[in-house]
């Protein structure tokens, strides 16, 4: 199908919750869709008192519908009050899922009810289509699509040269709960973090959020960032494992625990990301603490033995590349990573440095690091691909040729 002209925007309404500006992604996604030339985009803040009046009136003058990952990836309670409105529509709609895996106070249970009340024709997926088709196939009238994250050109570009950056090696993410059955992540972030300054690099790791510019920013001072495909080994579509390891940890926490889905939880979301931090240590100590700090004192070998030793794998490949990957490769910061799929975008050695995970070929990928043209090579054939098939433009078009096929 030929791309839009003006003539032909569709009119789409672009539901989106708006609580955090600590996920890129968020704003990345609904940035795409009011600047693409294929649509004349009214959003809707799901989060916002004075949505569910107007939205009927919104619907009925639309040509399709689409909700974007944040309605439903932390909470489905911001969407669920207005479930049965977009269950009423008389056009098509997409809705993307965000957080596809089993973590506490997210469950993919919820979501699966909640698409159940609204029969999307199309759920956008971020796995590999198999994964997403397990999840959600049989709660999407029309079916499951494949659709990653992609680059935003405007928000990353190559600033600074990488031999003009000041760290060897960055990374800001937080660490994966033993919950996933999968300690990939902090196994990779661990290493970095204790044994990269006697390797003589200057190596900066944290988990500290930032905003998307500071994020930008951030990428463009490092030469190098490390990390690992997003999810898990394991999925379920009733949270079961998750559930049991939730009730496990809990009836051995003492005080109050305030509980990753309690409506307290929504409640922060509306306090700027200052008072959240504060709260967060606040809640660190004392006889009232949040489940989320309950989980980071939680000895992680003791539920991966407990819950995931000798366990069978999911049938299908679950994890998938996330839009950090794309966010580093746009501005041109290598990336140092465990061999893995990446939604068959990004190839081992090709586009990223692959690290074995046992670690036995560190001094192979120190090597090919510290090589300042191979490093850039590698770093350029991924800015590159991604540059020439993998932007948000590119997206669009994907998302505008399913919802105007007959």
């Amino acid at each position: 199908m030929m791309s839009a002209t003006r003539d032909s925007r569709m009119r789409v309404l672009v539901g989106y919750a708006h609580y955090t500006d600590r996920l890129s992604y968020f704003d990345d996604w609904l940035d795409a869709f009011t600047g693409a030339s294929q649509f004349e985009a009214i959003t809707v803040n799901v989060v916002a008192s004075s949505t569910k009046a107007k939205l009927p009136d919104l619907l009925r003058n639309v040509d399709a519908v689409v909700l974007l990952h944040s309605t439903n990836g932390d909470t489905t309670a911001y969407l669920e009050p207005h479930a049965e409105a977009f269950a009423r529509r008389n056009v098509p709609l997409l809705t993307f899922v965000g957080n596809e895996v089993n973590i506490p106070g997210s469950p993919i249970a919820d979501k699966r009810k909640l698409f159940r009340i609204i029969r999307p024709d199309y759920i956008a997926t971020q796995l590999l289509l198999e994964a997403g088709q397990y999840l959600f196939e049989d709660v999407a009238t029309r079916g499951v699509v494949a659709v990653p994250h992609a680059l935003n050109t405007f928000a990353y570009q190559p600033t600074r040269s990488s031999d003009e950056r000041q760290f060897d090696i960055g990374a800001r993410a937080a660490r994966y709960l033993p919950h996933l059955g999968d300690n990939d992540r902090n196994r990779l972030l661990q290493w970095f973090s204790e044994s990269g300054a006697s390797r003589g690099l200057k190596v900066e790791i944290s988990d500290k959020r930032l905003d998307r510019k500071g994020w930008a920013d951030y990428l463009n001072n490092c030469k190098a960032t490390v990390a690992t495909e997003a999810g898990g080994w394991f999925l379920e579509k009733d949270d079961a494992t998750v559930n049991a390891i939730r009730k496990y940890i809990l009836s051995n926490s003492s005080g109050y625990v305030i509980k990753n889905d309690s409506p307290i939880r929504w409640l922060g979301h509306r306090m700027p990301w200052w008072v959240r931090s504060i709260l967060r240590n606040t809640l660190r100590t004392g006889p009232i603490r949040h489940e989320a700090v309950v989980n980071e004192r939680v000895d992680p070998n003791d539920i991966l033995e407990r819950f995931f030793v000798g366990r069978e794998r999911s049938p299908f490949y679950s994890k998938c590349i996330s839009s950090r990957h794309f966010d580093a490769a746009g501005t041109k910061t290598s990336q140092i990573m465990f061999r893995g799929r990446f939604n068959d975008i990004l190839n081992a050695d090709e586009h990223y440095i692959a690290l074995e995970s046992d670690f036995s070929n560190i001094d192979a990928v120190l090597a090919t690091f510290r090589d300042s043209a191979k490093r850039q090579e590698i770093a350029g054939r991924a800015y590159d691909l991604v540059l020439s098939r993998h932007t948000y433009v590119n997206r669009m078009q994907q998302i505008y040729d399913l919802l105007s096929a007959k």
